[in-house]
């Protein structure tokens, strides 16, 4: 860009990738009030969440050893790319905008609005996932109560549809910042179930050795835990909101380091030894493996959903961040009760719409799954963020530069070609259905026979 358009301010459409940044404005640039500690927690939540309890499922579809090193693989990639999107956050000074607004600096409104269309649709798929496994655990707790009684007058449908009296006041939080203490619930909520999912699963291995028809690598079905696998790093549409907010988000980087390598673990360890342990019973949902007749299982059970429950607003709340300026503008609800009814009225109606998906998607999780990373996540993780990293640290002659567009034109490549794959793959398998399971339907189940006999 030439110093003639230098000196004009960019407008909303341009980007604005060459405007000069003094050091002293870089300084005085952030202005958060979110310390460091909670700034780990809701980075912990928005990595640690509903997805963990989809991986044994995708281990299965994956098979072992190849899961678990390709687990590894995405997840130092993840950590790579989300590392990119900080330095180019801090490189222009992006410090009132996301993810969006960070793709309009460097390329202009289209790659804005590619961004945000990707991130409204994972952001709505990770909270349609959670609302299954919360129906599901709200069902069987209720089924475990009443003895199966009212089962087959109790859709699944009406536990997802009962979510919206929960979800509704917390989706009109207005700011990050107050999630953080829902946040934390939730996080210790999310760990105490992934704890027993652990310990379950290691006892039975103990007990039982490795489950019926395991495989290391699933020749059929290893497309379908692609899609999980990127689905897993959830958090990417958060990981700028958060920036924003810290008070000293140079220390970003440190703790994506800490949270990443947490959630690797967990991930390798929650999918490998569960799989392990069931084999090809491994439900979608891996918490429907434990025993339904132990009171610490439906406990536990109705703890997470809790968690979850906890956890889709922010979740959603990227999503209402960008879609609300599309139809209220710059308008501000603190001065206007019109603004301020009809922001709440859109936010309503979209977590209605996302249970109506929830409801419609109950037979095809997995597959919902991977279509949601492929569509969505795979971009978000591998293609938008080089993209990004090249306009900003790829120009010039140097060797160091050429080197950033070998390495970024490589992930780039390999995202493409992996949404495509994942995509195509999970939509060749919709047509496969599989209600969740329902130990009142399953005539073995321990439980469902002590009620019989009482």
């Amino acid at each position: 860009m030439n110093s003639g358009a230098r000196g004009h301010a960019s407008s909303e459409s341009t980007p604005i990738l060459a405007q000069q940044q003094t050091p002293a404005s870089r300084r005085g640039a952030y202005s958060g009030t979110t310390s460091t500690r909670k700034a780990l927690v809701l980075l912990a939540k928005a990595f640690i969440g509903s997805g963990m309890l989809f991986l044994p499922k995708a281990f299965s579809n994956g098979g072992l050893l190849f899961s678990g090193i390709i687990m590894a693989l995405v997840a130092m990639a993840s950590l790579y790319t989300m590392q990119q999107l900080a330095s180019c956050h801090i490189r222009l000074n992006n410090h009132r905008g996301g993810y969006g607004t960070l793709a309009r600096k460097t390329y202009g409104r289209w790659m804005k609005n590619i961004v945000e269309v990707s991130i409204v649709v994972s952001q709505l798929g990770f909270s349609c996932a959670g609302s299954v496994f919360v129906a599901t655990s709200l069902r069987d707790g209720f089924n475990a109560l009443s003895g199966c009684r009212w089962d087959s007058r109790v859709p699944l449908e009406f536990w997802i549809a009962v979510q919206m009296v929960p979800l509704a006041p917390l989706c009109l939080i207005r700011h990050v910042r107050g999630f953080s203490k829902v946040a934390l619930v939730s996080v210790l909520g999310i760990f105490a179930g992934l704890a027993y999912v652990l310990y379950t699963s290691t006892r039975v291995l103990a007990t039982r050795g490795l489950g019926p028809n395991l495989m290391y690598f699933n020749q059929s079905q290893f497309p379908l835990f692609l899609g999980s696998a990127a689905y897993t790093f959830e958090g990417y549409a958060l990981i700028l909101p958060i920036a924003t907010a810290m008070r000293r988000p140079q220390k970003m980087s440190l703790l994506l380091v800490l949270v990443m390598t947490l959630c690797a673990a967990l991930a390798i360890a929650v999918g490998g030894l569960s799989y392990a342990a069931f084999g090809d019973a491994t439900q979608p949902i891996i918490i429907l493996n434990m025993p339904a007749h132990s009171a610490i299982t439906q406990t536990l059970r109705i703890v997470y959903g809790l968690a979850i429950i906890g956890t889709t607003p922010l979740m959603m709340f990227p999503a209402f961040k960008l879609l609300e300026p599309l139809l209220f503008g710059n308008k501000s609800g603190k001065t206007s009760l019109v603004v301020k009814t009809g922001k709440t009225v859109f936010r309503l109606s979209m977590l209605v719409a996302m249970l109506v998906v929830a409801a419609m998607g109950i037979e095809r999780l997995d597959r919902l799954v991977a279509v949601i990373g492929g569509l969505a996540c795979v971009p978000l993780a591998f293609i938008y963020p080089p993209l990004l990293h090249l306009r900003v640290f790829g120009r010039g002659p140097g060797v160091r530069a050429k080197w950033i567009r070998v390495t970024d034109w490589l992930i780039i490549v390999t995202g493409v070609l992996l949404s495509l794959y994942v995509t195509a793959g999970a939509i060749n398998r919709w047509g496969f259905h599989e209600p969740p399971y329902n130990f009142c339907k399953d005539p073995a189940s321990p439980l469902l026979l002590a009620n019989r006999a009482g």
